[in-house]
């Protein structure tokens, strides 16, 4: 079976006026996922990654540091259907919709980038609609075409390696949760909340055979708890 292992980007500029730029916190958790990734002594014949800039950043600092120190990094493949859902966009479109709708709303959309409970309730009710939607609105990709998005990019990555391939994955939180979504067919809503606990730099690995997708291991981050009693673990 082949191994398709999932590393989400290193911690983005959430609240800036570029949220697709890794922060100097984002490039230290690449490196330390770096280091434990050529610790564990594994090899890799491919890796791959979104066009976006935090996916590439951090395959970057982590293929680096494994060619400095192994010679022997894979090469890197960008794949569009590894991009995030169109965050801004769901954002931009639902967040006025549910004030207009619900004046309760109205404090933490004041507060909403600069509050993380605030963000955080106004967008479960955002991603909630989004996912409900049979497509999105105002030219936003809808959930069914998110989902067969990243359901053709994993099929382009499995069908390029062999069936034993060990594969690096660098993408973001709604494709990992997408691809759990695709693996146990858990509800579209379930597999992306579950999705927001996935911490910068975390490591989901999947195998990949005969009967399709299976997860393995989820949101998995040791070279983060490891350093400095987890001050480095961080979700957006």
């Amino acid at each position: 079976m082949s191994e398709l292992i999932f590393i989400r980007h290193g911690q983005a500029s959430f609240g800036q006026g570029d949220y697709d730029i890794l922060s100097d916190l984002g490039k230290k958790q690449s490196l330390l996922a770096a280091q434990y990734l050529f610790h564990t002594g594994l090899s890799f014949v491919r890796a791959y990654s979104g066009t976006l800039n935090r996916q590439v950043d951090t395959a970057a600092i982590v293929l680096e540091h494994l060619q400095a120190n192994t010679a022997a990094a894979p090469p890197l493949t960008k794949v569009k259907g590894l991009n995030e859902y169109q965050f801004d966009s769901i954002i931009r479109h639902y967040f006025p919709l549910l004030a207009e709708e619900d004046s309760s709303l109205h404090p933490h959309i004041e507060k909403a980038y600069t509050d993380k409970r605030s963000f955080q309730l106004l967008f479960d009710r955002a991603v909630n609609r989004w996912l409900t939607g049979d497509a999105g609105p105002g030219g936003i990709e809808g959930w069914n075409q998110f989902t067969e998005r990243v359901e053709a990019a994993l099929k382009q990555i499995t069908t390029e390696n062999d069936k034993s391939s060990r594969i690096l994955i660098f993408s973001s939180g709604g494709v990992i949760s997408a691809a759990v979504h695709l693996a146990t067919g858990m509800s579209p809503y379930e597999s992306m909340r579950m999705g927001w606990g996935l911490v910068n730099t975390s490591i989901t690995k999947f195998k990949f055979g005969s009967a399709g997708l299976i997860l393995h291991t989820f949101n998995s981050y040791p070279h983060l708890e490891s350093y400095k009693a987890g001050k480095l673990i961080t979700y957006r």
